[in-house]
């Protein structure tokens, strides 16, 4: 069969290979997937060909041009020979039809940048160092004010200072016990506090599960009362999944902009230091309104597929790509036009890193793609590509710098 002797490349411009890394089916799934299992010599070709193609597309450009293409494939040839004389293999196309045959082949992104991208990670591993993450712990306040130290992969019963059983941890989600309390006197809080670098889940009293993101707190009762809403205090962002109740609504409350909800589905983002607080509906129904306002009930209600915006005082509505602000429940990032800037702070989160960028023009610079399990390093170069510029790596902190000229 002709995929034996297949190269990384060969792969990548592949039309069925690509719809199984990109938009697999049953039947694109149970060939590769069987394919790989009798061919286990080709496993990290077939590795390395899928990690090509799914790494990103920029600028939010559909296609660039053939010039713009030859230009990067001359830029990443001329690096390599400075590199190494050594001849890995051909980098350059031979012909203008061999680009315009490449572009063809493209399914979600631009298969020939991404494969640019992807040799260039291959042939050019970071000399910067590695990056030392910030110190971070998981924890989780009482209501007696002790904090207990959660490790992502114990099992335990955690307890009060009085020796009450408060909640179970089940490696990373906590689970309460379902209960409700008589009156909102009795309700006691707890806090879940997810540092960078980290995320954490837990399964309330009513059943509604919530996943917290890196750089982020819950406050939230141990269990709710059985007469009043079902109130928890956000700062961050966190993807909830809501038990439905018709009496008692639930309501996620954030420094600026409250949501109100039965029981759905849904994605809020708000960092208390941004100005910024966003509501992404996948099922079901909610309300939004803001903070400040004392009467709930002028809520603003969205549909599955669209997002509640406030800007400052300003509350808008859109509609959204739901798999981007969702992403990140499945370790993904995705990115779509999106400002350098915004990205910037997205990977302090999610890395535990922090990024100096001292190169001002480059932080209106709009991206589009999508990374998995590629590192920091590695991510950063994919930029680098696309727009020069250097950067240092020294303990937990990047630094962008503009691109020395040679």
């Amino acid at each position: 069969m002709k995929y034996t002797h297949y190269k990384e490349e060969d792969f990548v411009k592949d039309t069925y290979f690509q719809k199984w890394i990109l938009d697999p089916d049953r039947l694109t799934r149970n060939f590769w997937e069987n394919w790989v299992l009798q061919h286990p010599h080709k496993k990290d070709t077939v590795e390395n060909a899928a990690r090509m193609i799914r790494l990103i597309q920029f600028a939010g450009k559909e296609e660039l041009s053939a010039t713009e293409i030859d230009t990067m494939w001359q830029n990443i040839f001329q690096k390599r020979k400075k590199k190494s004389n050594r001849n890995y293999f051909q980098l350059y196309p031979s012909s203008p039809f061999e680009i315009k045959s490449l572009l063809r082949f493209a399914a979600l992104f631009t298969i020939v940048i991404s494969t640019t991208f992807a040799l260039y990670h291959l042939l050019f591993n970071s000399e910067q160092g590695n990056i030392e993450p910030m110190g971070s712990r998981i924890t989780l306040k009482l209501e007696d004010g002790s904090v207990h130290v959660l490790k992502e992969q114990a099992s335990e019963v955690i307890m009060n200072e009085k020796g009450n059983r408060i909640v179970n941890q089940e490696r990373n989600t906590l689970v309460y016990d379902k209960k409700r309390v008589s009156d909102q006197q009795h309700i006691a809080y707890n806090e879940l506090v997810v540092p960078y670098g980290k995320k954490f889940e837990l399964r309330l009293s009513d059943g509604s599960h919530v996943f917290l993101n890196s750089g982020s707190k819950l406050r939230y009762p141990v269990a709710f009362s059985n007469n009043s809403a079902r109130n928890v205090f956000l700062d961050g962002e966190a993807y909830f999944s809501v038990e439905k109740d018709k009496v008692w609504p639930f309501k996620v409350i954030t420094n600026t902009m409250n949501t109100r909800v039965y029981g759905t589905k849904f994605n809020i983002c708000g960092y208390g230091e941004e100005e910024e607080t966003a509501v992404v509906l996948v099922e079901g129904s909610v309300g939004v309104y803001k903070t400040s306002n004392v009467s709930s009930h002028d809520d603003i209600k969205i549909v599955p597929g669209q997002r509640a915006l406030m800007i400052k005082d300003d509350i808008s509505i859109d509609e959204v790509n739901v798999n981007k602000h969702i992403a990140w429940t499945v370790g993904k990032l995705i990115f779509i036009d999106d400002p350098f800037e915004t990205i910037v702070k997205i990977l302090e989160r999610h890395f535990n890193i922090a990024i100096d960028n001292q190169v001002a023009p480059l932080n209106k610079k709009r991206f589009t793609g999508t990374f998995t399990k590629e590192s920091l390093d590695q991510i950063l170069r994919v930029f680098q590509e696309h727009t020069p510029f250097d950067f240092r790596i020294k303990g937990s902190t990047i630094t962008i710098r503009e691109k020395e000229k040679s």
